[in-house]
């Protein structure tokens, strides 16, 4: 496995952004289904959800989780929440019809009831192309003591298999988790500690922290049988298959609360457009992964006046501090300005594949 990414462009990307044509209808753009939010945070399902619609998902539906306690001072529930934002979205538990699948964003594992736990579980065992996010990670990552029987055949920590194309998108602080769980031993030397002093760019020690990224991101991909979409500055893209992907750096004003879910959303989008190639071959889950991220920053960069060539992207104060919701409501013209004349036919999608 080689640690050296490909850089994730704006060229590379434009053929992975569908854009309609006058032959397509609500279930030719993509069918997503979205098990996101809890009663603690509701917000987090109205974020994805927004996301996803903004991104030019054709249908969505939305499966309220199964949950055991009443939501605190008296917030609305998930559902309640995702339609009174999206009043478009089709709400309901069934599963049948969906392209792809979004789980995980917003919940917490040391909440999750038995009956949920079985309904996701299903869902990763469905063989659907499925986003796994947050609070649903756990699922995925095999106990350390079983790791090398599990990336033989298939099976999750949570017991069930893992049938379809997966991409998981942790955080350094979930990687890690995934990882000790996973391998039962520590991360590389070089990784970066959350509490470490940053490394100057362009440093030797910048250069050795991400070497330790990308390697330790293609281990666990390779071993869990998913694509990792390890989440950062500069985000990372690692398969099974060895491809590896970056992306940024990007906007630091992405750095505030439920912007991860609104990559969920958007990747939950793309992956529903194009989920027939991404089950013929599910490698195509770096490429389109790398593309959210891309989207994600250009969004966050048309919200918060930041030059979107990427010029301030370390080392400036430039831009003004945004929401997660103001990122998710700029997605369209993000879109518009990175498709600019893409091509819709397969052939040429296929030429973004590095």
């Amino acid at each position: 496995m080689s640690g050296v990414p490909v850089t994730w462009s704006s060229e590379r990307a434009r053929g992975w952004l569908r854009v309609p044509g006058p032959r397509d209808d609500k279930y030719r753009r993509g069918v997503l289904g979205m098990r996101t939010g809890s009663a603690r945070y509701p917000g987090a399902a109205v974020l994805g959800v927004t996301a996803a619609w903004r991104t030019g998902v054709g249908l969505l539906r939305y499966a309220p989780p199964r949950e055991e306690r009443l939501p605190p001072h008296g917030l609305p529930s998930p559902a309640a929440a995702v339609l009174a934002a999206r009043p478009e979205t089709v709400i309901g538990a069934g599963t049948d019809g969906c392209a792809a699948w979004v789980i995980g964003s917003g919940t917490d594992p040391a909440e999750r009831g038995e009956a949920e736990r079985a309904a996701l579980v299903e869902l990763l065992g469905s063989g659907s192309p499925i986003v796994v996010d947050a609070g649903a990670l756990d699922l995925v990552a095999p106990g350390a003591e079983r790791g090398a029987d599990a990336a033989r055949d298939g099976s999750l920590g949570a017991g069930g298999a893992l049938r379809g194309p997966a991409i998981v998108t942790p955080h350094a602080g979930e990687f890690a988790r995934m990882w000790d769980t996973t391998f039962g031993s520590p991360l590389p030397e070089a990784w970066p500690g959350r509490d470490a002093p940053a490394a100057e760019p362009g440093s030797a020690r910048e250069a050795e922290a991400e070497t330790a990224r990308a390697e330790a991101a293609l281990r666990l991909a390779a071993r869990i049988g998913a694509t990792v979409l390890l989440k950062g500055s500069r985000t990372l893209l690692a398969s099974p298959g060895g491809t590896l992907l970056a992306c940024g750096p990007a906007t630091p004003w992405l750095a505030t609360a439920g912007t991860g879910d609104v990559l969920a959303g958007i990747l939950g989008a793309l992956l529903a457009a194009h989920a027939d190639a991404v089950r013929e071959d599910p490698e195509l889950l770096a490429p389109i992964g790398a593309t959210a991220a891309l989207l994600h920053d250009a969004a966050a960069r048309r919200a918060s006046g930041c030059p979107e060539d990427g010029s301030a992207a370390e080392g400036t104060t430039a831009g003004r501090p945004v929401t997660a919701l103001d990122v998710a409501e700029a997605i369209p013209h993000a879109c518009a300005a990175l498709a600019g004349t893409a091509e819709t036919d397969p052939a040429a999608r296929a030429a973004g594949k590095p």
